[in-house]
């Protein structure tokens, strides 16, 4: 089944005519252009509805979409619509702004299909899990190239500089995400934009980083310990360790869901006293975007299938002293899991 006929199946659920969504990377997925534009799908064909700026360069890369050029607003896409005998939209309204919905909301019945696409694009294709792959490779490949560099007098954002290089380097069309590198205290914080602070004699040495290949990212994260440690240190780091690799043992396909893989890792860090510095989901999928469905926290009911993309990455930060985080990204096989980008067991450098 193509994609397109995966969201007339939605549509005919909905009770819909068409579907639009705002967000670019529906753009991308069901037309093979990386550009800024609206998406509408009616019945077996795709439209993009582009303003000035992007119209040439979508037209370029030959999309496999008719490209229609808007000049105010949504105005041309409303005229469309209504030439069409359009008279119900599914449309995602996490990427509509209110003045759009509102706009449409006039000549049009709205039917909310919010995650409509992202359910779609939560299985992934294998041409999919192939980019993903690429992405993960390209990380692993400059993270070698920095490792070496990880020593006592080191700062965060050499590190940083260095690794974004790297990435660049062996072929990432750019970073996932905004490259985190935590150390000593910083490591508390689990989103720390690096600073000029040096690596100390016994700090934890957080690196969260992903690249992206071919619209598809990858996400890991690695926590060192540099010099010298303690047995509470140890014990904080095999905490993570085990919620982590427990997490992901746990996963049998089409029988565990998300929330259960949540459950499990927080049980193992309840087990030391420390789930309550558990702050964050389990994981997420990752994908077109680097935060995407399926969601694997406390409240998600989603059935764990074959070919779902998502992170295991329990963290535990206690204030004003240190953090660790461990993430790998896995793909979900008919019976097992693939670690597609990981962390390795703990470093002590």
């Amino acid at each position: 089944m193509t994609r397109i006929e995966k969201i007339n199946n939605k549509l005919n659920e909905l009770g819909a005519d068409c579907f639009i969504s705002f967000d670019k990377s529906d753009v991308l997925y069901f037309t093979g252009v990386d550009g800024d534009g609206i998406l509408l799908i009616i019945d077996k064909k795709a439209f993009i509805f582009a303003n000035k700026l992007s119209y040439d360069y979508i037209v370029n890369k030959k999309p496999k979409a008719d490209v229609i050029q808007i000049t105010q607003g949504i105005k041309r896409l409303e005229e469309f619509l209504i030439e069409n005998k359009i008279h119900s939209i599914a449309l995602d309204l996490k990427s509509t702004s209110a003045f759009s919905y509102q706009t449409l909301l006039k000549n049009f019945e709205i039917k909310d299909a919010t995650d409509v696409s992202k359910q779609i694009r939560m299985i992934k294709e294998q041409n999919e899990i192939n980019a993903i792959k690429r992405a993960a490779i390209v990380a692993r490949n400059a993270f070698t190239k920095v490792y070496p560099m990880i020593k006592i007098g080191v700062s965060e954002k050499e590190l940083k500089d260095e690794l974004d290089y790297q990435m660049a380097r062996f072929g990432a069309q750019k970073n996932a995400f905004e490259t985190i590198v935590a150390s000593g205290v910083n490591t508390s914080f689990p989103h720390h934009r690096p600073t000029d602070k040096k690596i100390e004699d016994g700090d934890f040495l957080m690196i969260d980083f992903g690249a992206c290949v071919d619209g598809y990212n990858s996400d890991c994260t690695y926590t060192f310990l540099v010099g010298k440690r303690t047995d509470e240190e140890r014990n904080f780091y095999n905490a993570v360790f085990y919620a982590q690799t427990f997490a992901r043992e746990f996963i049998a396909p089409n029988r565990t869901r998300a929330k259960d893989i949540d459950k499990r890792a927080r049980d193992e860090l309840a087990k030391y006293g420390f789930d309550k510095y558990f702050i964050h989901s389990t994981g997420h999928g990752v994908g077109l975007d680097i935060h995407e469905l399926p969601y694997i926290d406390s409240t998600s009911e989603t059935l764990i299938v074959p070919n779902m993309v998502f992170t295991i990455e329990p963290g535990i930060y206690i204030p004003g002293k240190y953090g660790v985080r461990i993430e790998q990204t896995i793909l979900v096989k008919e019976n097992d899991v693939e670690i597609l980008g990981y962390a390795p067991f703990m470093e002590i450098i």
